[in-house]
This record gives structure tokens, sequence and C-alpha cells, in this order.
């Protein structure tokens, strides 16, 4: 019988021939099988990098700390490399040949011919005594993997102040342009002012001619501050291991615009003389503990290299097995053990020249460990001056900006008054944007040389 209900049916293509079916269709399928949105950034990207992220950035990306951390790891191989000194080794051999003749052998009164012949072995050695050669190549791998580890400390200190000082870079670059936009602003205000000035027969059109010289002057070094922001920007990423965007944003999180005279006061009381601040960098830094385990590492390399001199006792154990063919595997083999003493009784002079020459390589380490001595003391002593510098130069260009402002709000008046000349007031202007730009290089000056001297002292490691 035929289905009275079969034509009530909804098919696929009497689905697609309703209007309305086909639109929820197809907005079923649009929503099944359209791809996914693309994820929002997150809203640190969004709102830009603050220093603590431009430095995690840096640990993770920056290439001189990626190489850093690889010497940690390839040291770590010597040291299982000495370690294993104290295992057996163990080799075992494996022989098939075949001859252009037959072989002819009695092997337990059987007479064979064979042109095959097999035989395997395996051989164990251990090492009992070397002149304490193992034991002083344990100790000079240990030393060394800990001097990388100093190694890949330090690194990373002077990559963290690399990254606060191109950090600090950009953000001065940033407020430099800033100042350079109030500027242009100040001068185009001037320049209507001149002109309506102009208009009534105040002043005359020689000064509307200087005035719009003066505002395309300020809009060139507008572009120069831009570009020298942009630069700078570029700068940070590179260092940070990004690829450089056009987008690039930062944050200014706890960076204040300007430095309290009270925090300076409190930071150099807390600094104290300069010789315990000499002794505490050499506590602290990782470079000089670096130096430190190359002196002790040489020193074991002297004693690995005079081991040569002793004698060594080993001691072995071998297992054979051979035949003309593959039987009586219980029947052919052997097993042979014992001691091996060996002594060197004449080497070419090769042990004493080896030993020469690590005395020689602990000398040089010796040599330049006093050298870093020096070095730290010399750059302390350059932090501490470059800091009382950049002290007096944020106090300096604080007054200068105040006198300077106070200047062109006179010499504005005068000129309006007509007491004045153009001359007057575009000096006036151009030493109040000298006076805002040596405020910000003084304030950022000042942060990279508290960040200077932190990085000397050591005080930056993490």
């Amino acid at each position: 019988m035929t289905d009275p209900h079969r034509n009530s049916r909804p098919t696929f293509i009497t689905t697609l021939m309703n209007p309305r079916r086909f639109f929820l269709v197809s907005a079923l399928a649009a929503l099944i099988f359209a791809p996914s949105a693309p994820q929002p950034l997150a809203a640190q990207d969004q709102q830009g990098y603050s220093l603590e992220r431009c430095i995690e950035t840096g640990m993770k990306n920056n290439i001189e700390t990626l190489r850093a951390r690889n010497d940690v790891r390839r040291s770590a191989t010597y040291k299982t490399e000495a370690y294993g000194q104290f295992l057996p080794s163990v080799r075992g051999n494996a022989t098939w040949s075949r001859s252009d003749e037959e072989q002819l052998a009695f092997r337990a009164d059987n007479f064979l011919r064979s042109r095959n012949s097999y035989s395997y072995n395996m051989q164990a050695g251990l090492t009992i005594f070397d002149g304490m050669r193992n034991f002083n190549t344990v100790d000079q791998s240990l030393l060394q993997h800990e001097a990388a580890e100093a190694g890949f400390a330090h690194m990373r200190s002077y990559i963290v102040f690399s990254i606060q000082q191109a950090f600090y870079n950009a953000l001065r670059a940033a407020q430099l342009t800033r100042v350079a936009e109030s500027n242009l602003e100040r001068s185009k205000g001037q320049l209507e002012r001149i002109r309506e000035m102009n208009v009534v027969g105040s002043v005359p059109q020689a000064d509307v001619y200087r005035q719009q010289v003066v505002v395309g002057n300020d809009e060139l070094a507008l572009i120069e501050a831009n570009n020298n922001a942009q630069n700078a920007l570029v700068d940070l990423q590179a260092l940070i291991g990004l690829t450089p965007v056009a987008d690039f944003k930062l944050r200014s999180d706890g960076v204040e615009d300007a430095v309290a005279l009270e925090d300076v006061a409190s930071f150099r009381a807390g600094l104290g003389e300069f010789a315990p601040l000499v002794r505490e960098a050499e506590q602290r830094r990782s470079d000089f503990r670096q130096a430190e385990l190359g002196v002790r590492s040489a020193d074991k390399a002297v004693s690995v290299a005079q081991a040569g001199h002793w004698p060594t006792l080993t001691a072995f154990a071998q297992y054979n097995w051979n035949n003309l063919e593959l039987a009586d595997f219980m029947l052919y083999d052997r097993f042979i053990y014992g001691m091996q003493l060996s002594v060197p009784v004449f080497s070419n002079f090769q042990v004493s020249s080896t030993v020469e020459r690590s005395e020689l390589q602990r000398l040089d380490n010796e040599l330049m460990l006093e050298q870093l001595r020096r070095s730290i003391a010399t750059e302390v002593m350059k932090a501490l001056n470059a800091l009382e510098a950049a002290e007096k130069n944020v106090d300096i260009s604080a007054k200068k900006l105040q006198s300077a402002r106070e200047d062109q709000r006179i010499a504005s008046e005068r000129y309006d008054l007509g007491a004045g000349t153009l001359l007057d007031l575009t000096t006036a202007n151009a030493n109040l944007t000298m006076a805002e730009s040596d405020v910000v290089n003084a304030t950022f000056n000042y942060r990279t040389a508290r960040k200077h001297i932190e990085y000397q002292l050591g005080r930056n490691q993490n």
C-alpha cells in the first residue's frame, strides 16, 4: 500500500523549495561550519607592554640569554660524563666472516670444514686508580657547571638592565614628542595672534613671515621627535626578541613623570661609601663569582694533568665465543678476568707539557679575576659619578624650567604691549622648549643612572 503521508514528509529538495525552511537550514549550517571568530587580544596586549612584561619577554626571547642557557645545559653534559668515569665500561662485538677457501679445524673430536667463521665477545673494564684523575675531573665539571650558571645569571642581569635602559629611552622619546607637540601648538597660537595684531597694524607683516618660519621649524622638530620615538620602540622590540610592529605600545606603570627630590636623597643615603659598595659588588655580581670558579676549575685542571705521572690500575673481564658454525655455544666460550697495572715510564714530555699549560691557564684565570676586580671598582666609581651628575641635573633642570616659563610669560606680555620684539619672544619660546626637554632628559637620565648603579652592584639579579 502507498503511504498516505509519504508526500507530506519534508525532503532535501522540498526544503530547498521552501524559502522559510531554506533560510533555517542555511542559518544552522552557517553556525555549525563557519570558521571560529578570531580571538580578541589579551587585555595586556591591548593596553601595551609594561617594564615588567618587557623584561619577562626578553628573558624568553633574547638571543644572548638563550645562548647563555645553552651553555648551562652544555656544561651539564660534561658533568654527566665525569660521573660516568666511576662506572664500568661495557662493549659487545659480534663478527661473521667468509673466506675464499674452506677452513679446517678439529673441534672436540669433530673435523670441521667451512668457509664461514662466527664469533662474539663481551668486554667490561673498571678503573680502580688513575692518580685521582676521575675525582678531580668530577670536581672540575661541577665547578664549570656552576660557572656556567653564574654566567647565565650575569647575562640575565645585563639583559634586564639593557631592557630597562631601552624602556626608559622609549618613554623619554615619547615625552620629548609631547614637548615638541606642545611647542608647535604654542607657535601656531602665537602665529594667529601676530596675524590679528598685523591686521590692526600693531606689528609689521615681516613678523608674520618670521613666525611662519618658526612654525615650519617646529613642525620639522616634531617630525624628528616622532621618528626618534618610533626608532626607540623598534630598538626595544628587537632587544626583547619581538618582530617590530608599528602599533607597539608601552605602559608606564609605576614610572612617574617627575622625580621627587626626596626620593633622590633617600636613594643616595642608602648607598653608603665607595669601599663597602665595591665589596658588595664582588659578593653579589655573578660575573665575579664566575671568574672565581674559573680559577678553581683551572686548579683542578692542573691536578688532572698531574695524574698522568701516576700509574693506572684497572680491572677487566671478557667473555668470548668463536666457531666455524653457529653451534655449540656453551662448548667453545671462554671467560677471562684480571687486573692491569700501567706505569708511565716516559711519555715524550707530553704529560709535563700538559701540566705546564694547565698551570699557565690557571695563572691567566687568576690575572683575569684580578682584572675584573679592578674593573668592578672602576665601573662602580663611574656609576656613582654618573648618578651624582644626574641628581644635580634633576634639581637644576627643574629650576631652569621655572625660570624659562617666567621669561616666556614676560616676553609674551611685552610683545603684546609693543615693548618687546618678536626675536625676544622667539628666543623665550625656544628656551622654554629646551628647558622642558631638559627636564624630561634629566628625569630619565636619573632613572637610568639608578638602574646602572644597581646593575654594577649586582642588585638587579633575580
